[in-house]
């Protein structure tokens, strides 16, 4: 009986084990982006980073947010992957629990007036996404409206 006991035991832990590697740990909040957060993670983020513009409704972020992700770790250069969810003020938890933000280094949702938070991140932009900006090592970000073509992202991380 004991031997079965602790094979059930055994069989338990490693479950345990592989479960809690396959669930990635959540950003463990999420922050106001208001008019200056942009000009501030310009500076303060890890270079290089790759933030990405989405909303609770958008059909194609998920997906550039997860390839981003797994993109962004096969590089040797630990680049880091924000998140920013233009509709998500109102929800935070509801954003925090979304498994394809899970994948985000950093989690911000809009606070403040959408058109001219997305005016101060980049004039030209008109509000589409997913909008993507990469900001490498050095310089100024350039930015991608939908998933950046795969030689800009290994550009990005080879630097």
């Amino acid at each position: 009986m004991f031997t079965r006991f602790s094979d059930v035991i055994r069989g338990m832990a490693v479950l345990a084990l592989s479960l809690a590697a396959s669930v990635q740990a959540a950003p463990g909040a999420v922050r106001d982006f208001d008019r200056g957060t942009w000009q501030q993670m310009k500076q303060t983020l890890p270079r290089p980073s790759v933030v990405v513009f989405t909303t609770t409704d958008c059909a194609y972020c998920p997906d550039v947010i997860e390839a981003l992700a797994k993109d962004l770790k096969k590089g040797k250069s630990k680049a880091h992957l924000a998140v920013v969810v233009m509709d998500g003020a109102e929800q935070p938890e509801a954003v925090k629990a979304d498994r394809h933000y899970r994948k985000a280094d950093a989690l911000y949702a809009f606070d403040g007036q959408a058109i001219a938070l997305r005016y101060a991140v980049n004039p030209d932009w008109r509000g589409m996404t997913p909008y993507v900006a990469m900001l490498p090592r050095s310089g100024e970000p350039k930015f991608f409206t939908g998933r950046p073509p795969a030689p800009d992202v290994d550009a990005l991380l080879r630097r």
